[in-house]
């Protein structure tokens, strides 16, 4: 890779949750580190508005799966969150001023994110993510308060919400995801104009550009690459495991077994067969007798008294 290349992601290979996360997470960073100073401030506004699109219809997808239990992952998600939260401001007013500067630290970075809660699912999801980023970045603050169970307990929580939105039902999931299809395109593709954008201006300006941008951004990247790596590689042990299955030894037993079976039907039938060949002539050679005998009867016989063979 050259020094001003930026790492790419196949982001047509990514599931949904994992596609709408790198780009929620790309997003942040332009914000970040400034859309002007990026060279991308025109560019952007199209990304954005996908990017908005394929949130909602994403959450449609979600409306058609179990709602019920949807929402009680939700209310624990959120209960997680604000617990985490009201623990940490609880500790601006502690009496240990080591505690208490902890607390104003990692304050900073939930005002940053505000009431995640009131996000949309795949929104909050996102934010959660990023936000306990940033916090374990922090990590003498983390330690000091000792937040790290209510984190991962939020994270925990976080965990199960996605794995049921990732769940799909229904015949109108399924003409929903026709539209994401769509939208993940133009997402796709405004990420990629983006990106030709950032790595034209590292070449024209030199890899000191927005200084820590590049690195950063390809870090992320990387990490993607890497998920999506996992994600192919567990489709394709699948796909080993179904094939070797279906050549195992017992398999092939099996169909030699049918085979014999087949075989021996085979030979019952032609047993049968010759059977009734041999029943039919016995009955042809039987009625050529009878007519023999029937003509050497006397023919004083009268017409009533001879029968027809």
């Amino acid at each position: 890779m050259s020094k001003s290349e930026i790492v790419r992601v196949r982001t047509a290979a990514l599931t949904n949750e994992l596609h709408f996360r790198f780009h929620i997470e790309n997003d942040a960073l332009y914000k970040r580190y400034g859309e002007e100073p990026l060279g991308i401030a025109t560019i952007i506004v199209p990304f954005r508005s996908s990017l908005a699109d394929l949130g909602t219809a994403l959450e449609r997808i979600v409306k058609s799966a179990d709602t019920d239990r949807i929402a009680v992952a939700d209310h624990k998600f959120d209960t997680s969150f604000s617990g985490m939260s009201a623990y940490v401001y609880s500790c601006l007013n502690h009496f240990d001023p080591a505690v208490k500067h902890a607390a104003e630290n990692l304050e900073v970075v939930l005002r940053h994110y505000g009431n995640i809660g009131k996000e949309a699912y795949r929104q909050e999801l996102a934010s959660s993510f990023n936000l306990l980023q940033d916090l374990r970045v922090r990590s003498a603050d983390v330690t000091t308060l000792t937040l790290e169970p209510w984190m991962q307990a939020h994270e925990q929580a976080a965990a199960a919400l996605a794995a049921l939105l990732d769940e799909r039902t229904g015949e109108s999931a399924q003409q929903t995801e026709l539209r994401v299809g769509r939208v993940r395109r133009e997402v796709d593709t405004g990420y990629q104009n983006i990106t030709d954008r950032i790595e034209a201006m590292i070449n024209l300006h030199g890899t000191d550009f927005v200084a820590g941008f590049r690195a950063e951004y390809n870090a992320h990247a990387t990490e993607y690459k890497n998920k999506l790596a996992q994600h192919l590689g567990r489709i394709h042990a699948n796909k080993n495991k179904k094939k070797n299955k279906a050549g195992s030894p017992n398999a092939t037993a099996t169909e030699s077994k049918s085979s014999s079976e087949t075989e021996n039907k085979t030979a019952t039938e032609n047993k049968s067969s010759s059977a009734n060949a041999a029943a039919t002539a016995s009955e042809n050679k039987n009625s050529c007798a009878n007519a023999a005998a029937a003509a050497n009867e006397p023919e004083n016989k009268t017409a009533g008294e001879t029968s027809t063979n």
